[in-house]
This record gives C-alpha cells, sequence and structure tokens, in this order.
C-alpha cells in the first residue's frame, strides 16, 4: 500500500508525516479510513533527505502486513485450537472445561506472544518512506 504524505516531525530516521484526504474520500461511505491517521510515524530506511513540510511517498509492504497479521491473527487462532485439543488429549474423562480453559490460556499467550513479538519489530513494521515528491 502505497501513499502520499506531508512531513510534519524529524526525529533521525523516524519521520512523522500527514497522510492527505484524496479527492474521493469526500464520498466514501467509509469516512473513518483515514481518521486518526493524520500523524503516523514512518522509518526513512534509505537515508532519503527530507525535511518538515516534504511531500514524501510511504509505503508498507505486503508482506510485512501479511506477517503482523499472522503474528497477531492467526498464530491466537491456531493456538485457540491446539489448546482445545491438548485438553481433550490430558483430559478425556471429564467435561469440556478443562478444554477450553486450556484453548483460553493457548490464545491468550499466543496473542501477548505475538504482540510482543510486533512491538520487538517496530522498524519493521512501520510505513517506509520509499521516495521524495516533487524533487
Amino acid at each position: 500500500m502505497k501513499e502520499m504524505a506531508t512531513v510534519k516531525k524529524i526525529n533521525g530516521k523516524l519521520v512523522h508525516v500527514s497522510i492527505a484526504m484524496h479527492d474521493g474520500c469526500a464520498s466514501c461511505i467509509n469516512n473513518s479510513c483515514k481518521n486518526g491517521r493524520s500523524d503516523l510515524q514512518s522509518y526513512n530506511a534509505h537515508g532519503i533527505d527530507v525535511i518538515e513540510g516534504d511531500e514524501v511517498e510511504i509505503e508498507i509492504s505486503g508482506s510485512e502486513q501479511a506477517k503482523g497479521a499472522f503474528w497477531i491473527l492467526g498464530l491466537p487462532l491456531i493456538a485457540l485450537f491446539a489448546g482445545y485439543g491438548l485438553g481433550r488429549l490430558f483430559f478425556p474423562t471429564t467435561t469440556e472445561g478443562p478444554a477450553v480453559i486450556s484453548a483460553g490460556v493457548f490464545f491468550v499467550l499466543t496473542l501477548g506472544a505475538g504482540a510482543l513479538l510486533q512491538k520487538s519489530r517496530k522498524f519493521d513494521s512501520l510505513p517506509v518512506i520509499i521516495r521524495k515528491c516533487g524533487a
């Protein structure tokens, strides 16, 4: 996904940018797609020379979006079913209570682990400035 943005503030390789509304945004039914995104952090991985007020193009790669979705959504969902299966395996003669508790514990643990992993990959998951526009 590529977007045009304006540089608002620079902190070394971290650059705060503002995404402008497009022409079609006014007629869109889903008016919330750009709300709350007026000040995004982006990563100047390539060391592009930018100053406040510059127009830049930022991108979040599809692979990074997929990795984030897997760690935050996919893995906990897999762990939910695996936890239930393990609960049934270790407590076969009881009710479903232990299996459900096991599923919940596995889900919460992998959700927390995925969130921590994504936090440690902060620079990888940030939008990257790919070029300066108008220069």
